[in-house]
């Protein structure tokens, strides 16, 4: 018997990826690299520019680490150009509609320029048509925004600011235009000074980073906020409507339409015009309203902003993410707060963790409140948010050039995605792994959070645990339990593997063997998970509870949730720390192209001889115990499939 078959992490950009990205964005980045910094076309400055133009597109292909991301990216931030078509744009390839529209319902502001025809978007099938949120059918025109907060900038040196300014720049250039809101509480309270002279001071120091990178430039603005109510809010106003509002928005829109970053410091005025000092959830709770388009505009007929959206909260915290204590790098690496939120809170609340973390996440879960579902928060160092802005360091005795790292806010922009997966094993991150091109790097310290869905496992892990049945004894029914909607169970399965099931040949399969159900949000994701016999000499011999093999029968992911939304790491994370932890197995054919996914979440593999199946387990010492092994792969081996179709198809 061999051991475990463990792949090798690819950290390495795919070149498909790479031609994708550089072959349609390359001439629009281009062009904004140039744009406004025409005098520097000659001499020196044309240099600087084509260096800094090299080191913006190293950043940006390393960042993007598939075709389907760097497709996505473009879909949603591609920007439109100033040439008026001849002809209207007519798709007449029905699969190209649906992936344009697969494209628009991930729920990040596209604007109608990259709406499906008429016909296509109105074509009724179950999992891909989903009527969209208002918030997300906007004009062709739309700013797109990332809200940074920036806390305790006195504690950031001068070089790491220069890194995140230069960040900053570089996501401007993608299109991902930045409100940067300065927190300067702490400095405060410990020089006693003037607010307005901290603020000031800070704010001219980050102005003038801004500036060195951004073509554009950066302004800082203290006039555009107006306190409606006194601070801290009553109990009977409810917490989103916020104590502050802003009251004019041009301050800060027409510097954003033309690239400049505007600094908020926390700076609102009263009725009297009298200056007072505001929390920073306020003004970042104010920004995220107005900004989204959820608050009116002063005198304009209380009409809301149109051409704009909040597409990310950016958290640069000297603390970085959030600690946890279940994960070997100590931080959260994702976060879905429909279902983690809770769980946070308590563990932060009973560890002694500092009360800053709780605050960061309540105010990260408010601002996302009020924001399309594909929409995420980020909290992230200041030393991370400047990794890769500067050029490779060289080894002064050596002269070997050392690998650049990935840059977070670049990947996450990109992607929508944590750079390491939430699911992973912690074998996967450790120091002393077996995968050398994660191991090499730091592990991350950012957290990414986003509003997510709800989880729920049937039967209840609080109230029965997943344990083995006795002989006889019955199982939940698929088909006749109050808390599964079984056509919708069975709708998810046939839209993820793109093939009709026969559930009544399913349904007498796994009679009596239902070890459980885990659903995600409105069955946009799931997995069905089963107690299996292994096949003995003797038919007829009574099964043996403590053989019994827990086995991953049907793991499902809407097409249109598939990618970016995090469903399969929210359902696979459910699967193997909270309902078996101890280990699972379960079977893919050898040409499914899931297997990849597969290879880096699992224990161990092994291809099942003289058939197209191979096994795969999380078990820790499966292969150290033989009859344990043999059980396995008889069940991996004999298990019957119930496709309508009767197809060799991936499963």
């Amino acid at each position: 018997m061999s051991t475990a078959c463990l792949p090798t992490l690819r950290s390495k950009v795919r070149p498909e990826a790479l031609k994708c990205l550089h072959r349609d964005f390359s001439s629009v980045a281009a062009n904004r690299a140039n744009h406004g910094n025409n005098n520097n076309s000659h001499g020196n400055g044309d240099k600087r520019d084509k260096l800094a133009h090299r080191d913006f597109f190293f950043d940006v292909l390393n960042a993007s680490a598939t075709r389907r991301d760097a497709k996505q990216y473009l879909a949603r931030f591609k920007p439109t150009s100033d040439k008026k078509p001849t002809k209207p744009l007519v798709i007449h390839d029905v699969k190209e509609s649906k992936q344009q529209w697969q494209l628009k319902s991930s729920g990040v502001n596209l604007g109608q320029l990259y709406l499906p025809t008429r016909a296509a978007a109105a074509t009724p099938t179950f999992s891909q048509h989903v009527e969209q949120d208002p918030q997300v059918q906007r004009g062709a025109g739309e700013v797109h925004i990332a809200l940074v907060c920036l806390r305790a900038p006195h504690l950031i040196d001068d070089e790491t600011l220069d890194g995140i300014a230069l960040t900053m720049a570089q996501l401007v250039r993608l299109d991902m235009q930045i409100v940067l809101v300065l927190n300067c509480e702490d400095e405060v309270v410990q020089r006693n000074e003037s607010y307005k002279d901290t603020y000031r001071r800070q704010g001219a120091r980050v102005v003038a980073a801004l500036e060195r990178h951004n073509n554009e430039g950066a302004r800082y603005v203290d006039s555009a906020l107006n306190v409606t109510s006194q601070e801290p809010m009553p109990a009977s106003r409810p917490k989103v409507l916020g104590a502050v509002e802003l009251g004019i928005p041009k301050l800060i829109t027409e510097p954003l339409k033309r690239s400049a970053i505007p600094v908020i410091p926390a700076i609102a005025y009263d009725t009297t015009c009298k200056v007072q000092k505001v929390s920073v959830s306020g003004v970042m709770l104010a920004l995220t309203r107005s900004l989204s388009g959820l608050a009116a505009v002063p005198g304009v007929a209380d009409e809301p902003l149109e051409d704009t959206s909040v597409d990310r909260i950016i958290m640069l915290d000297p603390l970085g993410g959030l600690p946890t204590e279940t994960r070997q790098d100590k931080a959260h690496v994702f976060v879905n707060l429909e279902q983690e939120f809770d769980g946070i809170r308590n563990e932060i609340q009973s560890c002694g963790m500092s009360p800053h973390y709780l605050d960061t996440l309540s105010l990260v879960r408010d601002c996302l409140a009020l924001l399309p579902p594909a929409s995420s928060a980020l909290l992230i160092s200041p030393e991370e948010a400047a990794i890769s802005s500067h050029h490779s360091r060289k080894d002064p005795g050596i002269g070997i050039t050392t690998r650049r790292q990935k840059n977070p806010l670049i990947h996450n922009l990109l992607t929508n995605k944590p750079m390491i997966s939430s699911s992973l094993p912690a074998a996967r991150l450790s120091a002393n792994g077996i995968i050398p091109s994660i191991s090499s790097e730091n592990a991350t310290r950012s957290t990414l959070i986003k509003r997510g869905m709800p989880l729920m496992i049937v039967p209840d892990l609080r109230k029965t645990p997943w344990t083995p049945p006795q002989p006889g004894q019955p199982t939940i029914a698929l088909d006749n339990h109050p808390d599964i909607n079984f056509p919708r169970l069975v709708a998810l399965i046939e839209d993820s593997f793109r093939r009709p099931l026969d559930a009544q040949h399913y349904l007498n399969r796994i009679k009596n063997r239902v070890a459980g159900v885990i659903i995600a949000g409105e069955y946009e994701g799931g997995a069905i998970l089963t107690w299996e016999e292994p096949r003995t000499a003797n038919p007829s011999d009574p099964s043996d509870p403590t053989r019994l093999v827990p086995y991953l029968d049907k793991f499902a992911v809407l097409q249109r949730s598939q990618g970016s939304s995090g469903v399969a790491d929210i359902v696979f994370q459910a699967m193997v720390r909270s309902c078996f932890p101890n280990g699972v197995c379960w079977r893919s054919r050898s040409n499914n192209p899931v297997n990849k996914w597969y290879f880096e979440r699992s224990r161990g593999t092994w291809h099942l001889q003289d058939t197209q199946w191979t096994m795969f387990w999380t078990n820790p010492d499966l292969v150290a115990d033989q009859q344990q092994w043999e059980d396995y792969v008889s069940v991996c081996r004999n298990i019957e499939p119930s496709w309508a179709d009767n197809k060799a198809k991936p499963d």
